[in-house]
Parts: C-alpha cells; sequence; structure tokens
C-alpha cells in the first residue's frame, strides 16, 4: 500500500514537471524579444505622452484639411414648389413681405486663395415649367466673379491656414524634442537596470555565503568548536542577507516593470539586458567622439537659441501675433471690391466696384487692436524669459557634467583600491588564511565597487547626451 502511495506521488510530481516545462516551452515561444534600438524606437511612438502629441498634431491636420474644403466647389440645389394656394415669405433684410414665386435654382461658388469668388447660379421659375418654348431655350443663368483688391491682405480663409499652420509647425518640433528627450530616459532607465541587475547578482551570492557561513556554524557546534553565541551572529547576518536580496529583486523588478509600462510595450515583449549591446556601444563611440568646450557658455547659449523648440515656438508665435495684429488693422480702412456679372436671360454683362468705409464701430476696432499689441509684447517678455531660463538650464547642465565628472573619478579610484586588495586576498587564499568561500566574499566588495563605477560611468553618459540635445547636436 505505501509503495503505491508512493508510485502515485512520484507520478503526480512528474506531470506537474512535465506541464511546467511545456508551459514555459509556451512561454518562450510567445514572448516577443526586442533588440535596445527597437525597443526604444517603440517607445518613443508608443509612449502615452508622446501618443497625446501625435493626437494633438493630428487634430491640427484635421483643422487644415477642413479649412481646404473651403476652396473646393460648392454646389447647392433648391426648390420650393408650392403645391396648394401661396404664403407670403419674411425676409431677414426688410420688414415688409414680397410674394416669392416657385422656382428650382442650381447654385456653384468657387473660392480661390487669392480671394477671387466665382459664383453660377441657373433658375427655373414657376411659369417656364410647363412652357416649351421657354424650356428649350434654357433656363435662366448668371455667371458673377468678385475680388477685394484692397486691402491686399490674405483672406480670412486663408488667415486661418497660415495660423493654423504654424499651429502644426510647433506641435512638430514639440514632438520631436520630446522624442530625443525621451529616447534619453528610457536609455537612463535601461543603464539603471543593467546596474540594478549586476546588485542582484551581487545579493544573490552574498546570501549563498551567509547561508554557507551558518552551515559552517552548525558543523562546528556539532563538534564543539563553537557556541550558540556564533549561531546567533550567524542567522542574523542570513536574515539580513535575505531582506537586502529581497530589496535588490524588488528594486530590479519594480524598475523594469516601470520601464516597460513608459515603453508602453506589447505584453510578453522582453528586452534582453546586455552590457554589450551594439547599440548601446555604438551610442557610446559616438558620443566619445564629440569634442565639446563646456566652457565658452556664451557661444553654447547661441546653439541653444538657434535650435531649442521653446525659442522657435515663441518666435512662431510672435509671427502669428503680428501677422492678426496687421490683418485686424487693415479692417479700418477702406474695402474695395472689384465684381462682374454676366446674365444669359438678356445677354447682358456688367463691371462694378463696391466701396465701404465703417466709420464708426463704437470703439470695438481699437479695443481689439490694443488687445492683440499687447499680446504681442507679451510674447517678446516670454521670448527673454525664455531665453534666460534656458541659460540656467545649460549652466545646471554645465555644472552637473563636472560634478558627475569628478565621483567618476573617485568610484575609479576605489574600484582600483578594491583591485589591489583583491591581489592581496588572492595571496592570503594562498597561503590558507583565507577559505575559498571567505575570498569569494571579499570578491564581492571588488564586485560592488566596480557597479559603482560603471553606475558613475552612466551619469556622465546621460548627462552628456542631454548636453547634446540640448545644443540640438543631432547624430
Amino acid at each position: 500500500m505505501k509503495q503505491e502511495k508512493k508510485n502515485n506521488w512520484f507520478f503526480i510530481l512528474m506531470l506537474i514537471s512535465i506541464l511546467g516545462f511545456t508551459l514555459n516551452i509556451t512561454m518562450v515561444i510567445h514572448a516577443q524579444e526586442l533588440s535596445l534600438e527597437e525597443a526604444l524606437n517603440w517607445g518613443v511612438e508608443h509612449n502615452s505622452s508622446i501618443k497625446e502629441i501625435k493626437a494633438n498634431i493630428k487634430d491640427i491636420e484635421r483643422s487644415l484639411d477642413l479649412i481646404e474644403t473651403e476652396y473646393g466647389f460648392k454646389t447647392k440645389i433648391s426648390a420650393n414648389p408650392i403645391i396648394v394656394g401661396g404664403f407670403e415669405k419674411q425676409t431677414d433684410d426688410t420688414s415688409s413681405t414680397k410674394s416669392s414665386s416657385p422656382e428650382i435654382n442650381l447654385k456653384t461658388t468657387k473660392l480661390f486663395s487669392n480671394g477671387l469668388i466665382l459664383q453660377s447660379e441657373i433658375s427655373l421659375e414657376e411659369e417656364d415649367w410647363f412652357n416649351l418654348e421657354k424650356l428649350s431655350e434654357g433656363p435662366k443663368g448668371t455667371f458673377s466673379a468678385t475680388k477685394t483688391i484692397y486691402p491686399t491682405i490674405p483672406i480670412e480663409t486663408e488667415q486661418s491656414k497660415i495660423l493654423t499652420c504654424n499651429d502644426l509647425l510647433k506641435a512638430q518640433k514639440s514632438l520631436k524634442w520630446q522624442q530625443e528627450s525621451k529616447k534619453i530616459d528610457f536609455l537612463e532607465s535601461y543603464l539603471n537596470l543593467l546596474r540594478l541587475q549586476e546588485k542582484l547578482c551581487l545579493a544573490q551570492a552574498n546570501f549563498q555565503y551567509v547561508q554557507d557561513n551558518l552551515n559552517r556554524i552548525l558543523k562546528k557546534i556539532e563538534i564543539g568548536e563553537a557556541g550558540e553565541r556564533e549561531e546567533m551572529e550567524a542567522r542574523i547576518a542570513l536574515k539580513t542577507a535575505e531582506i537586502n536580496l529581497l530589496q535588490a529583486q524588488n528594486n530590479f523588478n519594480q524598475q523594469k516593470d516601470s520601464w516597460y509600462l513608459d515603453l508602453n510595450l506589447p505584453e510578453g515583449t522582453e528586452i534582453p539586458l546586455r552590457e554589450d549591446s551594439p547599440f548601446l556601444e555604438g551610442i557610446k563611440k559616438w558620443i566619445e567622439s564629440l569634442e565639446l568646450n563646456l566652457e565658452n557658455q556664451e557661444k553654447l547659449m547661441d546653439l541653444v537659441i538657434a535650435h531649442h523648440y521653446q525659442i522657435k515656438n515663441n518666435l512662431l508665435d510672435q509671427e502669428s501675433a503680428q501677422r492678426e495684429l496687421e490683418w485686424k488693422s487693415a479692417g479700418n480702412k477702406p474695402q474695395i471690391e472689384l465684381y462682374g456679372a454676366y446674365s444669359n436671360e438678356n445677354n447682358t454683362w456688367g463691371i462694378g466696384i463696391d466701396l465701404s468705409y465703417n466709420i464708426s464701430d463704437g470703439g470695438k476696432q481699437k479695443i481689439e487692436e490694443e488687445g492683440r499689441r499687447a499680446k504681442l509684447e507679451s510674447l517678446k517678455d516670454d521670448y527673454l524669459k525664455i531665453i534666460a531660463e534656458l541659460k540656467l538650464q545649460l549652466s545646471n547642465l554645465i555644472n552637473q557634467q563636472e560634478i558627475y565628472n569628478l565621483n567618476l573619478e573617485e568610484k575609479l579610484m576605489s574600484w582600483e583600491k578594491a583591485k589591489i586588495e583583491e591581489e592581496s586576498y588572492k595571496v592570503q587564499l594562498q597561503r590558507g588564511l583565507l577559505s575559498d568561500s571567505e575570498f569569494q566574499y571579499k570578491l564581492l566588495q571588488s564586485k560592488e565597487a566596480e557597479i559603482d563605477f560603471k553606475s558613475a560611468k552612466d551619469k556622465v553618459l546621460i548627462n552628456k547626451l542631454r548636453i547634446v540635445q540640448f545644443l540640438g547636436i543631432g547624430k
């Protein structure tokens, strides 16, 4: 009976093992691996904040498409037949009433960007519907053309198009800047993950050493070479190592999950963490090849002013505000329209000039003009403020780079010191002064110093990338 239970348990364990192995294979098959470069490119396309900017660009492009529809041919057909009796139709431009006879009307208009309006109108009135002679002559038709010749400013539709194009340029510049900035952020997270992975391996090695040390203490207790105090110290050290291992695991997993979420990766996607990533090596070689003189900040600010998206967007806003001011100011001037028309009813044509001038509007135009001038002056003040803020940001980046460089030197010296001590430990191991496990534990200190050095080097790289982006130097 016991043998049968034993066989059943063995069968269950084998089944669980097979299912687990199959599940692992399935997960590996369905998991999609992306290289570092592919992951960064995916992130700058699908990150949530980037997608918001893209959605805004799509809205602006749709607005431009709607404006373009104003230049298309527009055709309208209308019919107002009276079935029974008659009626009086109230018009908008007079308080009196007039009789409106039934007719069918077809009107086509075409607007051009230079302000020219072409219009044709074909109509068939009630008395002509059953008159064969009239029908054979064809419906009444008129053709007219109208254009404002003064003041020489874009028509309202073209004004909206110009301003909307500026908004589109601003959004595109913001998108490009944010994508470049996000790529640097993603790369920084990748490097942090590499270091957290190394620290996790270090914590695992330390836990294993402390576990082995406890086992040695327990064996010594059995032969009377150690006591309760040594056992308690070993168990406390093991608990501390366990906590550190769990913390290292949590830090790594949280950073990884946060990075994957920021990249907005598809479910099941994995990114191998490799120190020797060809893409990462390419970035390092490129950034090291750049010769940047960070001492001449005035010259560097010239690059910032020439390339930074905030400066460019402010100048576009100033341009839009200046144009709006000029266009609206022209509203105070006399308006002159040239028009011409032709009618096939009597084969008549004519041309004329329409002159209009708004003598008084109660001060509305003046108030609106003052508001636009104030807006333009505010944008000019913002320009100076942006330059001052960018100058401060540049100074902070340069100062931070100096600190990171000094920190790198200090970590390098600490690592070199640890390597010298490592040679001393090797001598002690050969002489029997250190056990193999104690020697491996000593090596952990050298490994920790190496990780600190790599982290310091990562900070130098990332900050330099941010300086390069800030200056508008592209790869």
